[in-house]
């Protein structure tokens, strides 16, 4: 029994110790800018080559888990992991700080890569209500952080933020090392008699693969928004505090992205996967336009994105596990790195909106991905008319 409870533990450990760890940013971004004197323009950089770094090593941990398999992989992300949290409160100046935030993002790439192809071959039914409740574990880590790293950043500073994770990095490296991993049954050819698989360089060549790919990524980078630029908005644009208005938004975001994912998954199961993208969708582009024109008072309506861009991930993962069947787990792997290059590329653009366009609409181009979203989304179901041939 131990042994089989064990993988859970750290499938579902992992995923709140994301929550954490990912969710610090909210808080930490406007105060690095701040410190180091960073432009506008420079901050969208350090944000994009970030998110760069998760792409990278998603491609990077698709392979290391080919090679070497789901322990040594895991055993190596957590380990990375806790080189960058050390990294990011010992090293002085923005560029030493930039690469050891680039090696925690490296350490989720890795980490992610382990996670959708485990939560593959384990939720086989229902994979829409499974996958929510696994990424609930994020959410729940989420709703801790912003408030925890606001209070440090105010006693302390935000790397402390930082310094607090290591502990929790150090435990699940140790879980991993200990852990028996289960053994995958691989499909078997009845002309060889050995093990079938698809390469990751034909998963690369299905355009299914990037039909989802896009539409996920244009989602990620819309949910992503809120917590890379929201902070800056509300500070440049409305003279809040982040240390204080902002880690409240953040925290009370994931508490109701918590909640969605919880409860959402009955939802999505009866109402069918893709028609739960567009109607969560259509709900976020309302939600922007009314509370940007609120004004100050729009953080609180902003504040209910969470309850509706908390599916968008599992749910659009949910559909390739679904459309592709066996072969998911090496055609997640190769949607994940894409739909991450979309996001860092959007990021992007979202910085030099506010370099060049002004502070207020960086925040507020979220709008327009998440039309295209719904554009990408349509197309989606047109493909999907035609299965999926192994």
């Amino acid at each position: 029994m131990r042994k089989s409870l064990m993988p859970f533990v750290l499938l579902f450990g992992t995923m709140f110790l994301f929550g954490i760890i990912a969710n610090i940013r909210g808080v930490s971004y406007p105060l690095i800018k701040d410190e180091f004197g960073i432009s506008y323009e420079q901050q969208g950089a350090f944000v994009s080559i970030i998110s760069f770094g998760y792409v990278i090593f998603c491609i990077v941990g698709g392979i290391l888990l080919s090679q070497f398999g789901v322990k040594k992989t895991y055993v190596a992300g957590f380990a990375a992991m806790v080189m960058g949290l050390t990294g990011a409160f010992l090293l002085p100046g923005f560029l030493s700080v930039a690469v050891a935030l680039f090696v925690v993002s490296a350490s989720f790439g890795i980490l992610e890569i382990n996670i959708n192809a485990l939560a593959a071959q384990t939720f086989t039914k229902r994979t829409g209500l499974s996958l929510n409740l696994l990424h609930f574990l994020y959410g729940a880590g989420a709703i801790v952080s912003p408030r925890a790293a606001g209070a440090l950043a105010v006693s302390f500073g935000w790397r402390h933020a930082y310094l607090a994770s290591i502990p929790l990095a150090l435990l699940f490296v140790t879980l991993a090392v200990f852990t028996r991993f289960p053994v995958s049954e691989a499909k078997v050819s009845e002309e060889s008699g050995k093990p079938k698989k698809i390469s990751y360089f034909t998963a690369l060549k299905t355009p299914m693969v990037w039909v989802i790919a896009a539409v996920l990524g244009l989602l990620l980078a819309v949910d992503i928004s809120s917590l890379n630029w929201a902070g800056l908005y509300f500070r440049d644009i409305h003279g809040l505090d982040p240390r204080v208005s902002t880690a409240a938004f953040l925290s009370n975001y994931f508490i109701l992205f918590t909640v969605s994912r919880l409860v959402s998954g009955f939802a999505i199961e009866k109402l069918g996967y893709v028609r739960s993208l567009f109607i969560t969708t259509l709900a976020v582009v309302v939600i922007f336009i009314i509370g940007f024109m609120l004004g100050v008072r729009g953080i609180y309506v902003l504040t209910a994105l969470g309850f509706f861009t908390a599916i968008h991930w599992p749910t659009t993962m949910a559909v390739a596990m679904k459309y592709f069947k066996e072969d998911a787990p090496i055609m997640t792997s190769a949607i994940i790195p894409i739909a991450g290059a979309m996001n860092a590329g959007i990021q992007f653009l979202m910085g030099l909106t506010n370099r060049y366009i002004g502070p207020a609409w960086g925040y507020r181009s979220s709008i327009f991905y998440a039309v295209l979203a719904l554009a990408a989304l349509v197309f989606l179901v047109r493909r999907m008319r035609n299965p999926y041939k192994a």
